[in-house]
């Protein structure tokens, strides 16, 4: 018989399914479905809070846009009822199209926590934060 899942378990499902999928691959058509109409997100390189679907999906697709070789990797997530906690780590390698960026092609990397609460299986709050990693700390 299956083990049945509670909702700390179905709750980090869903924020992994956001960092990898929506994030790591950009499938932006799945914000809809993890973000709800209402969410409100702080994150440090944003000027104001993140705004429901519209403003996730303009947040991400800039990200890519910037960094096309971003990839998160979550590190640990810990979830009680409707908070999930995530540990992550971000890679991306310098755009080298930019001559005259001294670190085209070097890799950057930064960790992060991300604290997400969830109602229904869909975000409503998120509030991040990070820090870039020294250029010798490898991902």
């Amino acid at each position: 018989m299956a083990r049945v899942k509670s909702v700390s378990e179905l709750n980090k499902l869903k924020v992994r399914l956001f960092f990898e999928a929506v994030i790591n691959e950009g499938r932006l058509e799945l914000i809809d479905e993890l973000v709800a109409a209402d969410y409100l997100g702080h994150v440090p390189c944003a000027a104001a809070a993140v705004s429901g679907p519209e403003g996730v999906r303009r947040l991400v697709s800039s990200h890519r846009r910037d960094h096309p070789s971003l990839h998160i990797k979550i590190e640990d997530q810990i979830a009680e009822d409707d908070l999930v906690v995530t540990r992550w780590q971000a890679t991306t390698t310098a755009p080298g199209a930019q001559p005259a960026n001294a670190c085209a092609g070097r890799i950057t990397c930064c960790a992060g926590i991300s604290v997400v609460r969830l109602l229904a299986g869909k975000q409503v709050d998120s509030r991040t934060e990070y820090t870039r990693l020294p250029s010798g700390v490898p991902p």
